[in-house]
């Protein structure tokens, strides 16, 4: 299967978790993992599975992922099973990004293929809390194998 996996990070936290993920999915899949403002050229022909994330910032009014979501109807990604994660303080209520992004996936006709995902940073600027790129490596491979590649 082809995965673009499609990050917006602010503080390296988002992009570790983006990069915990290829590394566990990479010996199954071809991965291409690109950073959000990098990846508004990016189109869907091809890929089979598409992964977005960005940082839960300013209860979810900064969407470092944007850059990349603009558009993504255009780009031909209608159809196309998609997942969205964040990385985000453990404090209360709270927009989280995750949900941001699942709801401009599927206005975009992405097929979301499973609930938005959360990690964990301890700090404003993290780092992560322990456990969360394993537990985003695990994640990944369970959506991926979920999902059925076209034949």
């Amino acid at each position: 299967m082809d995965i673009l996996i499609v990050y917006g990070s602010q503080y390296g936290n988002t992009q570790r978790i983006a990069q915990a993920m290829a590394a566990a999915l990479q010996p199954e899949h071809a991965v291409r993992v690109m950073q959000a403002s990098v990846a508004t050229g990016a189109i869907g022909d091809g890929v089979d599975l598409l992964f977005v994330g960005a940082p839960t910032q300013m209860r979810g009014l900064r969407l470092l992922a944007r850059p990349f979501l603009d558009g993504l109807e255009d780009r031909g990604f209608r159809g196309t099973p998609a997942a969205a994660f964040d990385t985000r303080l453990d404090v209360g209520p709270q927009t989280l990004e995750s949900v941001v992004i699942a709801r401009r996936l599927e206005a975009a006709g992405c097929l979301l293929v499973c609930k938005p995902q959360s990690f964990v940073v301890v700090g404003l600027e993290g780092p992560l809390a322990t456990g969360e790129e394993a537990r985003s490596a695990a994640w990944a491979l369970a959506v991926a194998r979920s999902v059925v590649a076209p034949v």
